[in-house]
């Protein structure tokens, strides 16, 4: 309600101060000379009279322009920030209607590309005020996290949302029209792919390469449909199957009579495997006008990044990707779009890493190619460092990538940039995906990068797609039984397919990129029977060896011991052999269906990209791998990945991790497919910087590889609106190189120098990673000078009930106790909104017989009682874990809250388990605790190492509040805490005294915990 009056009352740029208060910029008041700062000619062009700063961020600044052209001024403002990298908006005012106009620029867009948008100032609808609350900073967001998500927030008004939702709709229409096949999914499939040779064609008629009409393919349907001609036979395939995918001198005569069209090659205009099996999907003029008019012909395309919200451009793809899956299948792949900012930033720390560790270059020189485009006197060949992404989804990084190689090559005269892009794309680029969309939408995002910057007019001369068959692959990069056979078989090195099948492999891929007509095919043919051959090797090799080792525990099963008794096999020794007798009898499957079919069964990395792996592997594996909790994976999947990944290990530390994230696997896996010496760069979970579980990962990095970076991505709100979902990111850089004892760790993306650092040996020590630096010092200090929570008493879970639907009730009974969620905790207090049956004893036992009311209950549910997970043998009603409920003297806390807010509740009250809670001998050490928890130094140094979670909150939980430091008991001071919190009393003064933490530390601190809006910090 505030941001719609402030609207309505904005008169004159002024009023603007206002508005961005209201949105937690910080204030500003400084004129600002419109000449000097903008340019006189731009100054004059747009007729600007005033230019005022009216609110900042940290670096981030908020200039607001009079001017006679609002439009222009902010677009002109906004390139003028751009050309000196500064992080900045740039707001004017419009009449007629009256609107704000707000302009940014995106890091890592082309030269003078910026993003607008405009808010109505009267009656603004919900998705304009949405769209200003997300340009809202971050407490502790730096300029460079809010100016990206600022570039994306500008990037998706407008057209973007409703593209998605049409783009979704058409989809799922056209999918169930067709009567076969009888799968959703592969009808599913049929519709994405028609929908995407469309998507393909509007970006393409846009550049009048279409019969020179940017509007070729509704005018073709309108023709037809006054003629009653069928759209899709006698235009839409014959223009996919006859024209763009045949030389002009080799089409028929009903090809040739659709105009003057490119020859595009195949790829997207042939057949696929599922239309080759069920033929070409088709549909009716009614079912292409619904897509038309629902579609195609509500929004306008263009194929570059455009400055203008209102233009479809290639870069909204990857959200298509995004947009077409259900979202419980998003949820459980895992898969969500990238923002392009993000990736341009991860790729650019990866290709710096990768010059200095692949490549042999000096860090300073390094840093200046990639992020200055300054190349170095000497530079190294880079022509084929091989990347690949092993989750391409839709290719948003290896789009990244292939931007930035051409940025380098082109630094150092390589050139022009089509022909550059052609051959990065040939040599460096190469991807899987277990989604066969995925795979279809990268390959369409890499042909639109080609097709973007070709100006060419004379249609003849336009070059062919390439064929990227070779390059971007379905299949399964964490889970293919070669890889599992290694493994099981002793965990050597990667087998290989013999030197000449490798070398037929690479020509063949090398072939088949440009090749066109007969020649194509008898490359892919080529192609194909290479990685059969090298398969078939492959499978031979890996049996071998799994019987080997069944043969050694057969052996040492058989074996006698002194009393001449079979030893037999342990318990972990039957496990294996079952796994090397499954992983034998599906490689021996497979091996029957290659020589049945003629085709390699399944992707592998040794078979498909085999010339790499001989050769060490790849320069840079990068990417957003699925964030996949564990609970939500088939029971197979997660005894493979067990068997699998070293670090892939549910956590021991009880109530301090869970069971591990895909993304663990992603990263052990991508350090195998990095050469010595080459770089996994990911984006991953922040939690994985904290979380138990991850505790075997973190060691190998630390241990293990040259950590470059471990960047928090700024401001989990921000990347939550960023990402369309509640994910919170870490960039981490590893290079595959043994650490130095003085190698640092960059915390944040941008250029390394300029990055605050951690030492890398302060992550070689068990528990969390601090990547705050100066906090880290902090801490690092405390936990040197102080006992811990951990050394005195045990944070533990509250009651967990199993079926709170049923323990649960409104009222207060004889048999019930009042009971505290984590939602009814608040600094100094703990307010019971429902109560408890409570089926168990003084002594802590459940009841043998229940009261008669009570009884009466619960006797429905009792099966259903039976049925939850902690439950044993005993009485069904019986509760867990209910120490905490007992204990005469406890403080307690919320498990996920902004900071962390404790209360010693009254006796009878009962913390159920989204509490946490420690049990004291005396009230005094209660009251203290609370003290203690509540100060805002004690929330800052959890905040350090807790997991983060939507809307600004993290999770208090055990592991985290273990760790933190302590002043001793018997000191004056835990006395004085005592007093402090009997009375409901927090003193950060006196606790920031009792830890010695002085005015330079209390600022480290400060921004992990703010103070309350209004109030400022006195040191």
């Amino acid at each position: 309600m505030v941001l719609r009056e402030l609207l309505a009352r904005t008169e004159r740029i002024d009023d603007l101060r206002h508005l961005f208060g209201a949105l937690g910029f910080q204030a500003a008041w400084e004129n600002v000379p419109p000449g000097p700062w903008l340019g006189e000619a731009h100054v004059e062009a747009a007729g600007v009279s005033r230019v005022l700063m009216v609110a900042r961020h940290a670096a981030f600044r908020v200039f607001a322009l009079a001017a006679a052209d609002p439009d222009r001024a902010v677009r002109a403002a906004a390139q003028r920030l751009a050309a000196g990298a500064e992080r900045g908006l740039a707001c004017a005012l419009g009449s007629a209607p009256r609107r704000l106009i707000c302009a940014g620029w995106r890091a890592g867009s082309r030269p003078g590309a910026v993003r607008v948008a405009a808010f109505p100032l009267e009656h603004p609808p919900g998705s304009a005020l949405g769209t200003l609350e997300r340009l809202r900073p971050v407490p502790g967001e730096t300029s460079l996290a809010l100016s990206l998500r600022i570039g994306e927030a500008l990037a998706s008004e407008g057209v973007t949302p409703r593209f998605f939702k049409a783009f979704r709709l058409v989809l799922e229409r056209l999918a169930e029209r067709l009567p076969v096949p009888r799968s959703r999914t592969e009808r599913h499939a049929l519709a994405l792919t028609a929908l995407t040779r469309v998507l393909f064609l509007y970006f393409v008629q846009a550049k009048g390469w279409l019969d020179g009409d940017p509007r070729y393919l509704i005018h073709r349907f309108d023709e037809g449909l006054a003629l009653r001609r069928s759209f899709h036979r006698h235009v839409f395939e014959p223009l996919c199957f006859g024209a763009l995918n045949q030389p002009a001198g080799e089409r028929s005569r009903g090809a040739r009579a659709l105009g003057n069209l490119p020859f595009l090659n195949g790829g997207l205009f042939e057949p696929t495997a599922l239309e080759r099996r069920h033929g070409i999907a088709a549909w009716t003029n009614v079912d292409w006008r619904d897509a038309f008019d629902s579609l195609f012909e509500r929004f306008h395309f263009s194929a570059r990044e455009s400055d203008s919200a209102d233009l479809v451009a290639p870069d909204m793809l990857g959200r298509v990707f995004e947009g077409v899956m259900d979202p419980d299948d998003r949820r459980a792949s895992g898969s969500y779009y990238t923002p392009a900012a993000l990736v341009r930033e991860l790729v650019r720390a990866a290709l710096e890493a990768a010059l200095v560790s692949r490549c042999g270059l000096a860090p300073g020189p390094a840093e200046r190619w990639v992020h200055r485009g300054e190349p170095p006197a000497r530079a190294p060949d880079i022509t084929h460092l091989r990347l690949c992404d092993p989750a391409v989804g839709s290719g948003a990084f290896l789009l990244g990538a292939l931007e930035e190689l051409t940025a380098l090559r082109r630094a150092i005269g390589d050139g022009p940039a089509l022909v550059v892009r052609r051959q990065v794309l040939a040599h460096s680029l190469f991807g899987v995906d277990v989604k066969l969309t995925a795979v279809r939408l990268a390959e369409l995002r890499l042909w639109l990068a080609l097709v973007v910057d070709d100006d060419e007019t004379d249609l003849t001369r336009i070059a062919p797609l390439p064929n990227l068959d070779g390059h971007v692959r379905q299949g399964d990069a964490l889970l293919d039984p070669l890889a599992l056979a290694r493994v099981l078989g002793g965990g050597g090195p990667a087998l290989t397919g013999g030197a000449m099948n490798l070398e037929r492999l690479g020509a063949a891929r090398r072939t088949l990129f440009s090749m066109t007509g007969p020649a194509k095919r008898r490359a892919q043919a080529e192609l194909s029977r290479v990685e059969a051959a090298l398969a078939e090797r492959l499978f031979q090799n890996s049996i071998r060896m799994l019987e080997g080792r069944i043969a050694e525990l057969l052996a040492v099963a058989r074996d006698r011991d002194l009393f001449g008794r079979r030893r037999g096999l342990d318990a972990s020794q039957r496990a294996l052999l079952r796994s090397l007798s499954t992983n034998r009898r599906e490689l021996r499957a497979s091996a029957r269906r290659l020589r049945r079919e003629g085709g390699a069964p399944f992707f592998a990395f040794e078979s498909h990209f085999g010339d790499i792996v001989a050769n060490g592997g790849f320069d840079v594996v990068l990417g957003n791998p699925p964030w996949v909790r564990a609970e939500r994976l088939p029971r197979q999947v997660r005894e493979a990945l067990t068997t699998r990944y070293a670090t892939w290990r549910p956590a021991q530390q009880p109530a301090f991790g869970h069971l591990p994230d895909l993304a663990v696997a992603f990263v052990e896996r991508a350090l195998e497919l990095a050469a010595p010496g080459g770089v996994a760069a990911l984006l991953v979970p922040a939690k994985l910087a904290s979380s138990g579980y991850a505790e075997p990962l973190r060691r190998l990095l630390a241990r293990g590889t040259r950590i470059e970076r471990a960047a928090v991505v700024d401001g989990a709100a921000g990347a939550a609106g960023a990402f369309g979902a509640a994910v919170y990111p870490m960039a981490l850089v590893a290079a595959r190189a043994e650490p130095a004892a003085h190698d640092q760790v960059a915390a944040a993306l941008g250029p390394k120098s300029a990055a605050p650092r951690v030492p890398q040996r302060l992550l070689q020590a068990a528990g969390p990673w601090v990547l705050r630096p100066e906090a880290t010092r902090v801490a690092q200090q405390l936990r040197d000078r102080f006992p811990t929570v951990g050394d005195r008493w045990t944070p533990q879970l509250g009651v967990k009930t199993g079926a709170d639907d049923v323990f649960l009730v409104a009222a207060a009974q004889p048999w019930t106790r009042p009971a505290v969620r984590g939602r009814d905790m608040a600094a100094w207090r703990a307010a019971p909104r429902a109560h408890l049956l409570w089926t168990h004893a003084a002594d802590g036992r459940p009841l043998e017989r229940l009261p008669r009311e009570l009884a009466r209950l619960l006797e429905p549910h009792l099966e259903r009682l039976r049925r939850r997970s902690d439950y044993r043998t005993g009485a069904p009603w019986q509760l867990f874990r209910t120490g905490l409920a007992y204990a005469p003297h406890r403080v307690v806390w919320a498990d996920l809250a902004r900071r962390i807010a404790a209360a010693v509740p009254q006796p009878d009250v009962v913390p159920l388990n989204t509490v946490y809670g420690i049990a004291t001998r005396a009230a005094e050490d209660a009251h203290a605790l609370a003290a203690l928890l509540n100060s805002r130094w004690l929330t800052a140094l959890a905040r350090l190492v807790a997991d983060p979670a939507r809307g600004g909150f993290h999770r208090f939980n055990a592991g985290v509040v273990r760790g933190l430091p302590i002043p001793p008991a018997e000191s004056s001071g835990w006395r004085t805490l005592a007093a402090a919190g009997s009375r409901g009393v927090a003193d950060d003064a006196l606790v920031a005294d009792l830890y010695h933490l002085d005015a330079s530390d209390r600022r480290v601190l400060a921004p992990l915990a703010p103070l309350a809006a209004g109030t400022a910090d006195s040191f």
